[in-house]
């Protein structure tokens, strides 16, 4: 591979497009173009255009402060340029580059406005694709591949770290170099992204653990649920089924009875009737009878009130009853501890008693305590709760006056009786028909009051099936409307009650749940679980990636170590061939060798002696890929000239420098010689002689490696096999005037 055109336009003092063409290799060496001029006339800037398309960043190797001062600025005769585009084209018939192109051009062009464009062959690129292509032809612009003026002994006085980057280019590790960068950014990239994912496992695993507590109680509750259903559709089937036969029976009865009082009054009116007619026939009716059927008639009416008043009395004390069981809960939890936790006690405290007497009286108390107990965790029937003593009052003192208005009738049917004995009148008919009367009514009376105790049951049972309606609606809900629809086939054999009270216990004590707990659950499981997948892909990149870098590692230390020892070899081999003797290394430095020539003054160190080093820090990703840095941080250069004894390479000379320099270059170019070299008058610090030198090294390097030489020394010129000359007339633009030597020597003339 071989440069064959350079064209710019519009590149600093270049304004009108110029091109430069390079003549081809000859089968014993390659040809050396040579660039003259006076100072000032631009022949620098061709090798900075150079180095521009090849992909420098740096304004400052390109002797700028802002990236617009490359395109031209403007003279006095010439308006400024709009933008600056620089065309390298380079022969790749025996495919150095690898890219299926027997000719590549490449193009970079700056406008004004600060864009800019990499183009390969006119399609537009990134920068990293050139320097890689670049990079894998052995070709580099911060490498020996471009030398620019004043940089002849920049790798002198360079760093050791900087030189690096010259040293990584002279041993044809580079390529390898980009791979390793572009995977020690992917493998930072990939601990980024598994720092991110772990973070977010870290977020939702508490959130995921609650979720799965939910969702394992609601699959409890569920079962639970299953379980509590079942036992309410037989323990309310039961309940309700009972209670519908028993009222259907009662009200049965009390339509019978309803009946007989109704078949009983028709009668009684019949002989009210019979009465009157014959009170009627009678001349003279009997007025102390009269009186007392009178004072008969207000008594039982007095006894009717008294009855309708106890059987309302009687009917609000069974209903209050009902009510109270239909309103009973069990004791809270709370207070069962506590009256457990009293029982204990005293049960413990019968150790310490030693009489009889004292100690029968505290089992008393804690037999009573637990039967206390024992009956209020249990539903209670309506006839063990007491109803209000105020109903409970009222009802004695009625039944107390419906004993007293009892006797009093009494009283009063004795005297008829006595009456109508006494006078022994003829009016045998109306006395008759008065004791039937009066047994009629005493029926009547017996049938009420039969009636009524009927009554009672029937709203009793009305009441409790309202409450158990309340009851089922609010447990059963929907499920509530078949049981009191559909009779069950069977009924449980023994109460289910108590077993119904502990499973609602327990969905108590689970508490509530939404049921969007399991969707939320499975959404959430799905995250962590596809999130913790990505966490073993990251895992599996990282090994790969760290795999990857470890193969370039070997490459980089085999290939580098190899070339490194051959271009020691040969620098010293050059640097005795300019200075006539002497001695010269190169050694790579490492970070072990750094960190103790930094006397242990680190971060670490720095930490302990402020007493932070203590402190608990998480693992950054920097320590994770700290074992994946180049171990070899920076290469030294040891040179001493014949006869002295120099160590410091600042002690030598400007000459000296610039020899050493020569040396170095000359002897990476023998090792691993690049396509074509730029060297922008690195022998303008040499006297005539060591030009001489350098011109012999520059010709037998040639059969390598094609040269670009700007130059002022004659020596150099006499190698060339082109000469270009640089000029700038009045307008500021540098024009180039070619001239082939052979030409020269044949009798020919320059040309322009």
């Amino acid at each position: 591979m071989h440069l064959t055109k350079l064209e710019i336009q519009g590149f600093k003092t270049f304004a009108k497009k110029t091109s430069l063409s390079f003549l081809p290799p000859k089968p014993d060496r390659s040809p050396i173009t040579a660039v003259v001029g006076p100072n000032g006339s631009g022949k620098s800037n061709l090798a900075d255009a150079i180095r521009w398309v090849l992909g420098e960043q740096s304004l400052k190797l390109l002797r700028g402060k802002q990236s617009q001062d490359v395109i031209f600025s403007g003279s006095e005769g010439k308006g400024r340029a709009g933008f600056a585009e620089v065309s390298l084209s380079l022969n790749n018939e025996d495919g150095a580059m690898p890219i299926e192109y027997s000719e590549v051009t490449i193009t970079r062009r700056l406008f004004r406005d600060g864009s800019s464009e990499y183009l390969l062959n006119d399609s537009k690129v990134r920068l990293n694709d050139i320097q890689l292509l670049l990079a894998q032809a052995n070709v580099g612009q911060r490498s020996y591949s471009v030398v620019g003026q004043g940089m002849i002994d920049h790798i002198l006085v360079s760093t050791p770290e900087e030189r690096k980057a010259f040293f990584d280019d002279a041993t044809g590790v580079k390529p390898f170099q980009i791979k390793r960068h572009n995977a020690i950014l992917k493998l930072k990239k990939t601990h980024q992204n598994l720092a991110d994912v772990e973070m977010l496992l870290r977020e939702i695993e508490p959130r995921l653990r609650s979720l799965k507590r939910q969702a394992n109680r609601l699959e409890k509750r569920g079962a639970i649920e299953e379980s509590l259903h079942m036992l309410e559709q037989q323990h309310y089937g039961k309940q309700w089924w009972d209670l519908v036969d028993s009222l259907e029976a009662v009200k049965k009865n009390f339509e019978t009875a309803d009946q007989e009082i109704a078949a009983e009054r028709t009668t009684l009116k019949a002989l009210e009737a019979e009465m009157e007619k014959i009170e009627k026939v009678e001349d003279e009716p009997d007025t102390g009878l009269v009186a007392l059927q009178a004072k008969y008639r207000e008594v039982q009416k007095k006894r009717r009130t008294l009855r309708d008043q106890q059987f309302q009395t009687e009917k609000e004390i069974e209903l209050t009853r009902v009510r109270a069981q239909s309103n009973w809960a069990p004791l809270p939890l709370i207070r069962i501890v506590e009256v457990v936790g009293a029982i204990v006690k005293g049960i413990k405290g019968l150790k310490n008693i030693s009489e009889a007497a004292e100690l029968h009286a505290e089992v008393d108390a804690i037999f009573k305590q637990s039967s206390d107990l024992h009956k209020k965790l249990q539903r209670p029937n309506p006839e063990d709760i007491k109803p209000d003593p105020k109903l409970v009052a009222r009802l004695a003192d009625l039944k107390k006056q419906a004993e007293g208005v009892t006797k009093e009738l009494g009283a009063v049917e004795k005297e008829i009786d006595g009456y109508v004995s006494k006078e022994k009148t003829d009016r045998t008919e109306l006395i008759q028909t008065q004791k039937v009367l009066r047994e009629k009514q005493r029926q009547i009376h017996l049938l009420e009051n039969r009636r009524n105790g009927l009554k009672i049951d029937l709203a009793r049972y009305e009441e409790r099936q309202g409450a158990l309606i309340r009851e089922m609606d609010e447990f059963m809900k929907d499920r509530a409307v078949n049981v009191r629809a559909q009779r069950p086939a069977s009924t449980p054999a023994e109460d289910v009650y108590p077993e119904i009270q502990r499973l609602r216990y327990k969905l108590e004590l689970i508490g509530g749940i939404d049921p969007e707990i399991i969707q939320e659950y499975e959404q959430t499981r799905e995250r962590f679980d596809f999130l913790d997948g990505q966490v073993g892909d990251l895992h599996k990149a990282i090994k790969s990636t760290e795999k990857v870098i470890e193969e370039l590692d070997e490459q980089i230390e085999k290939q580098s170590k190899k070339v490194f020892n051959k271009i020691n070899k040969e620098f010293e081999k050059y640097f005795k061939m300019l200075f006539g003797g002497g001695s010269c290394r190169l050694v790579k430095l490492t970070r072990e060798d750094t960190e103790e020539e930094s006397e242990g003054v680190t971060p670490d160190r720095a930490f302990a002696d402020t007493g932070e080093e203590q402190r608990e820090k998480d693992e950054t990703i920097e320590t994770k890929i700290k074992k994946h840095k180049d171990p070899v941080i920076g290469v030294d250069i040891q040179a001493t000239p014949p006869g002295k004894r120099l160590k410091a390479l600042n002690l030598l000379s400007g000459g000296e420098r610039a020899l050493t320099s020569i040396a170095l270059i000359s002897a990476i170019m023998a090792v691993n010689p690049s396509p074509f070299v730029v060297l922008d008058e690195v022998d303008a610090a040499l006297d005539e002689a060591n030009t001489i030198r350098f011109a012999g090294i520059l010709s037998e390097l040639s059969k390598n490696s094609q040269f670009v030489i700007i130059t002022h020394n004659r020596a150099t010129m006499e190698q060339a096999d082109v000469l270009y000359g640089v000029t700038m007339g009045t307008e500021g633009i540098s024009n180039l005037l070619s001239v082939h030597l052979e030409d020269v020597t044949q009798g020919g003339t320059a040309r322009r």
